[in-house]
């Protein structure tokens, strides 16, 4: 199945480029190079002409030969696709700063091969050929103009002769729920005709992925790391002996966290936690966690803003909420339902809206008790087509009285909540980990990064889960262990885990449209860059030094 690759400088042919495509991928660089010459930053030239001013840039980033290093290792990047222009650059960035160490680097992309990949929606299917142009197109052109070398998915492998395997129907799911914008599905024509395709592109994957393990990499760096795109070849090379780093974005702005092994969306870090998991914070380190989680209430120093509305006093809230002062109460916070970190990480449940109507259910029969539940502010930030409070209303015409739903767009700030909160219910989201850090207990039904580390309580079934609701005893809970174990993961997670990537200049969150201007060699200077490389290099784990 494999085919022989020839490294060449020349561009395989773009399928579906419109002729108005094609005059920006070749004319807005071109102005670009002339712009930059005139005297105009990079930066200022992609605001206004767009991200193909990253191809115009490339050509800069070659800036000397690298020396020679006596351990270079052979790196591929799987970056297969580039519709996401931050992934991309991201990429290059790291694969800069690689080269300038002396080590080989090769990218890896998608020819338009994948019947069916995440970036395409349902809904949308008239502009999936333009949005399969633009990702190859860009991509290739952006790469090779920063001077890498690029493979193409049908240098590898014959599309057609790559087996289906039963073995990648998780990916298979999880990416009909993204396809669908939803957290379920129910069998139609559609739906089947649309698995049998992401089956296909599983199997592709999985093929690229066998094809790359035969040539030999010492490292393989793949974006994510997950879904049908990803994750089959991510696997398959694991189990062929290749070191395989995923990367992705950090919650904080201008951050990239990394996972060996595993997908990025996992977020592990359970081996430094072992290390670090009974060592007191310094206080120079709790300082600057406080500084940090003070920020995220407004999140002034996070990619994307998931909190509306001021913070009110408890008794404002209460007041809004109409609560109980005689009851306790518990809050249930939501996920969006085809969102990677929520989907498919089902433990209690078989999911999480389930989870939630049986939840407001047992709630209904329990007066003495009143639960909140937040619907994720994500669904009308990111968007769904599944909205919780529709699965509310048509489960249940009448809400019980005890039981109280804030929207999505409602201006209720997540902090004020947790404050009014006796006891947490969390599937994955970030608050099962932000309300033992206010000194809230935390119950958690699904698998997430957090569970496990003693912290948060965590439950197997849902009979183990309506029973810790029925005898909950806040006695049982040692506050102050809870609350250091927490700040140390927390310090770990938000402070080591998530490494500062101030080499981009976005317009908007993940609108990349320039990379800094900075030289290879004060590229290798930087603190980021030199513990992402060590670790590269050793196959020890991507954090900042404490």
């Amino acid at each position: 199945m494999r085919r022989e690759t020839t490294p060449s400088d020349r561009r395989h042919p773009v399928k579906g480029l419109r002729l108005r495509d094609i005059v920006r991928l070749r004319g807005v660089p071109l102005i670009a190079r002339v712009g930059h010459r005139l005297g105009f930053k990079w930066q200022d030239l992609g605001a206004r002409l767009g991200r193909e001013v990253l191809i115009a840039q490339g050509p800069s980033l070659r800036d000397g030969a690298a020396p020679a290093h006596e351990a270079a290792l052979d790196i591929v990047f799987a970056t297969f696709q580039g519709l996401n222009q931050h992934v991309v650059s991201v990429d290059v960035v790291l694969a800069r700063a690689l080269s300038a160490r002396g080590h080989r680097v090769r990218f890896v992309l998608c020819d338009q091969v994948l019947p069916l990949c995440q970036s395409k929606h349902a809904g949308f299917e008239k502009r999936w050929p333009i949005y399969c142009a633009h990702c190859y197109g860009f991509a290739d052109r952006f790469i090779r103009s920063a001077g890498f070398e690029v493979i193409r998915f049908t240098d590898l492998v014959d599309p057609d002769e790559c087996p289906e395997d039963d073995r990648w129907k998780v990916y298979v799911e999880s990416a009909l729920l993204k396809h669908y914008r939803v957290g379920t599905l129910s069998e139609t024509p559609d739906v089947r005709e649309r698995r049998q395709k992401f089956r296909r592109t599983a199997a592709i994957s999985a093929g690229v992925g066998r094809a790359i393990a035969s040539l030999g990499p010492d490292r393989v760096i793949m974006s994510h790391g997950l879904y049908c795109t990803w994750g089959p070849a991510r696997e398959v090379l694991i189990d062929a002996g290749i070191p395989v780093v995923t990367t992705g974005p950090g919650k904080k702005k201008q951050t990239i966290t990394f996972n060996w092994t595993l997908s990025n969306d996992t977020w592990d870090v359970s081996t430094e936690w072992e290390r670090v998991k009974d060592d007191p914070l310094t206080p120079a380190q709790e300082s600057r966690l406080d500084e940090y989680l003070s920020s995220r209430r407004a999140h002034n120093r996070d990619a994307r803003v998931y909190n509306f509305g001021e913070e009110e006093s408890v008794e404002e809230t209460k007041r809004r909420l109409n609560l109980d002062d005689s009851k306790r109460t518990y809050c249930l916070f939501t996920n969006v339902l085809w969102d990677a970190a929520s989907a498919q990480r089902e433990i209690a449940f078989s999911d999480p809206v389930e989870w939630v109507m049986e939840t407001i259910r047992w709630f209904g029969q329990q007066p003495e008790k009143q639960l909140i539940v937040k619907i994720h502010p994500a669904e009308v930030v990111i968007g769904t087509k599944q909205p919780f409070i529709s699965e509310i209303r048509k489960h249940f015409p009448e809400i019980p009285d005890n039981v109280r739903v804030i929207e999505p767009d409602e201006k209720v700030n997540s902090w004020s909540i947790i404050r009014i909160t006796d006891v947490g219910l969390v599937h994955t989201s970030t608050v099962g980990l932000e309300m033992p850090l206010e000194g809230v207990p935390c119950v958690v039904v699904s698998r997430t990064h957090y569970r496990g580390k003693g912290f948060t309580l965590d439950v197997e079934n849902r009979d183990d889960y309506f029973k810790l609701l029925s005898e909950f005893d806040p006695k049982s809970v040692d506050t102050a262990s809870m609350v250091g174990l927490a700040r140390r993961y927390a310090y770990l997670l938000f402070e080591r885990y998530q490494i500062p990537f101030p080499f981009t200049h976005e317009r908007q969150t993940y609108d990349v449209r320039a990379l800094k201007e900075v030289s290879s060699a004060d590229l290798l200077k930087d603190e980021s860059i030199q513990a992402i490389i060590d670790g590269l290099e050793n196959h020890s784990e991507l954090l900042l030094p404490e």
